[in-house]
């Protein structure tokens, strides 16, 4: 198995699995490849697979008011879903897809999840310890990224430089609520 690629799984929250966990949990994925700007998770259809980047930037996203809003980036060691669709098997809101670069994921079916779920507390006691994880993470990106646009952008290049990297201006604009032409000011005072 990719030691890099379980050094990450390690260090997405407090819990740290052991080797045969993180092995049971690889070795129960297929691996996928998906193109730059292609959708993983769509609105409005039921997704109840489990995905883990092992290559890559993803985007997570919404649409309101006919405008799309990224919430979150998934960087190479990140577990994702759509909650709705793998809790509820209701159709998807949150929405994944990839950026500028080509992906590598590996995807698990909810039965296979389940079943790893059953067969393994410590599986488990890893699955909840990542799950507070990402709501963590959520509360924190909002304590840390607020303020002015300019405070939400600096904010951004100081804490998560690679996603200024592997994003288009658009979508970044869309993870800083502001429109791209605004984002290009800020970088021009940024630069000066």
């Amino acid at each position: 198995m990719n030691e890099n690629l379980k050094q990450l799984l390690r260090e997405e929250c407090n819990f740290k699995p052991s080797d045969e966990v993180l092995e049971m949990f690889l070795g129960a994925m297929t691996e996928v490849r998906v193109k730059p700007a292609s959708r993983i998770i769509d609105y409005g259809r039921v997704n109840s697979d489990v995905y883990c980047l092992k290559e890559g930037i993803v985007r997570l996203f919404h649409v309101e008011e006919s405008k799309e809003k990224t919430f979150g980036f998934a960087l190479p060691g990140t577990i994702f879903l759509s909650p709705l669709s793998f809790y509820l098997n209701a159709p998807a809101f949150i929405m994944a897809e990839t950026c500028k670069v080509p992906v590598t994921l590996l995807r698990m079916d909810r039965r296979t999840f389940n079943m790893l779920v059953d067969r393994s507390g410590e599986f488990a006691r890893w699955m909840l310890s990542l799950t507070t994880a990402q709501i963590c993470i959520c509360e924190r990106k909002l304590s840390i990224i607020n303020g002015s646009a300019l405070e939400r952008y600096k904010s951004v290049l100081e804490n998560r430089p690679e996603i200024i990297e592997s994003v288009t201006n658009k979508v970044l604009a869309s993870y800083l609520d502001i429109t791209p032409q605004h984002l290009c000011r800020l970088k021009k005072q940024i630069v000066y």
